[in-house]
């Protein structure tokens, strides 16, 4: 709990920033604009996926057991080596995705913008990786926070100078990230070195990361494939209108696991460290339920609220499609958020990564069959409903083999407290009258929050007491 609190402000604010920015964008740029910018967001993913992610996982995992400075050095001295290998490799592939993937016809000046917004996303989110694995707090949170924060800023400043276009906006967050990585890197234990390969220190990494690199890919089509298959089939246009509904379910669950996830990879690492794999179960219940008490609130919220939200924050052209994927995609992003946190952790852990790759498999598997299905069957919204029957595939064989192989399980005493809160919020937001206004909804979240924490508190009322008690100690001493 404590490391979770460290890391919440960053696991906050970088989030709802995208989130904001998401809506925002809805009353600037038109549907083709906003379907090009969402095309260029799941490129750069793809990107960084194919050619930093192996290393990323790796020093993640391995770089905080490095002691002795010579160890230190040669990471670091590898760190340049790969940075300039994989910013190579991502600049090719970009700008061939954008020439020949993207539905519109892509000038200098967009492929410039694209190639500046991958290469400052995709190293800023390593090095927030790599500050995270040795607990550096401040230089995570910088990463975190500075490039979606100031971006959103730079963005609405330049949409008052410049034309509202996808090159403006994908110029005004690469300029925010490199500004968040040159605040960032100065607080870590990382220095520039000449770029070295190291033979040993490439073989480890490669042969832990390698299986995770066809796992990511496989990963990133379970959440973007929808956007090229809309693109294939309706044109660029309707991945605008797909993008905001889709892509703040996916935020939304996402944000809301991050609450209580950003810290339990680390913490599950040291408890296997010190009392072995089979005693550290406990732990991995422990962080199921923590995320499912975020989780399982959150889609029930947004099914209750969602016409709500869309009419109070949602520019007009897009509410109609947006109220009906919403829901959709925040029950899928839920689904998956805690196949990759809970189960599939599992398999991380227990250094058991081709387990992941399988599981990757069937999830890309289901996607594209169930997006394809739903898109001939119903159009966009037949598309993210097939997407939600996918994710709901998926997680269940994910937690059947994790249960099976490892033991892995979750508290059903946990479970009946969170069905009982939640029934208990969702209760006071049915008979709470739709709100029309920001005013409003906020009121009505506010006060399905209260109910859910009230309910939550009576139902777990031992570490109410220990945190108030350990709380108002604090506040004596101070």
């Amino acid at each position: 709990m404590r490391q979770t609190i460290l890391y919440l402000p960053a696991q906050i604010v970088g989030p709802l920033a995208q989130m904001a920015a998401m809506i925002v964008w809805t009353y600037y740029l038109a549907p083709e604009a906003l379907g090009a910018y969402a095309i260029v967001w799941a490129i750069q993913e793809l990107a960084g996926l194919t050619a930093l992610f192996w290393w990323s996982a790796y020093v993640l995992r391995y770089v905080a057991g490095l002691r002795a400075p010579e160890e230190r050095n040669r990471l670091d001295a590898m760190e340049s080596a790969v940075q300039i290998g994989a910013a190579l490799v991502q600049a090719a592939f970009a700008a061939a995705a954008v020439r020949f993937v993207v539905d519109i016809e892509p000038s200098v000046h967009f492929i410039a913008a694209t190639l500046a917004f991958t290469l400052t996303r995709n190293l800023a989110s390593h090095f927030a990786d790599r500050a995270r694995a040795h607990a550096e707090i401040a230089a995570f949170s910088v990463n975190q926070i500075a490039g979606s924060l100031l971006g959103l800023g730079l963005g609405l400043a330049a949409f008052a100078v410049f034309p509202a276009t996808p090159e403006t906006l994908l110029w005004a967050y690469a300029a925010a990230q490199a500004a968040a990585l040159a605040a960032a890197l100065p607080l870590m234990r990382w220095r520039l070195r000449a770029p070295a390969i190291d033979r040993a220190l490439l073989a480890g990494a490669w042969r832990y990361g390698a299986p995770l690199v066809v796992a990511s890919l496989l990963f990133w089509i379970g959440s973007q494939s929808i956007r090229f298959i809309v693109q294939y089939e309706e044109g660029v246009a309707a991945v605008g209108y797909l993008t905001v509904g889709w892509w703040l379910g996916l935020r939304l669950t996402t944000f809301a696991a991050l609450l209580v996830s950003g810290a339990s990879f680390t913490v599950a690492v040291r408890r296997i460290a010190e009392v072995g794999h089979r005693a550290a179960l406990p732990q991995f219940a422990m962080n199921g339920a923590l995320l499912l008490a975020v989780l399982v609130p959150s889609v029930a919220g947004v099914i209750l609220l969602g016409g709500s939200m869309v009419e109070a924050l949602v520019a007009a052209p897009y509410r109609a499609m947006t109220g009906m994927v919403l829901p959709l995609a925040v029950a899928a992003g839920a689904l998956r958020v805690f196949k990759n946190h809970g189960s599939d952790q599992c398999f991380l852990l227990f250094e058991r990564t081709t387990l992941n790759v399988w599981s990757t498999v069937l999830e890309a598997l289901a996607t594209v069959a169930g997006c394809w299905i739903g898109l001939k069957l119903g159009g966009v919204h037949g598309a993210a409903l097939g997407c939600l029957v996918a994710a709901c595939v998926a997680g269940a064989a994910s937690f059947a083999v994790a249960n099976r192989l490892f033991g892995y399980y979750l508290d059903g005493r946990d479970l009946a407290r969170i069905a009982g809160a939640t029934a208990a919020m969702s209760a006071v937001l049915a008979l709470l009258p739709p709100a029309h206004s920001l005013g409003g909804l906020l009121v009505e979240i506010a006060a399905g929050a209260a109910v859910y924490g009230a309910a939550m508190a009576a139902l777990y009322p031992d570490p109410v007491r220990r945190i108030a008690g350990r709380a108002g100690l604090l506040l004596a001493r101070r």
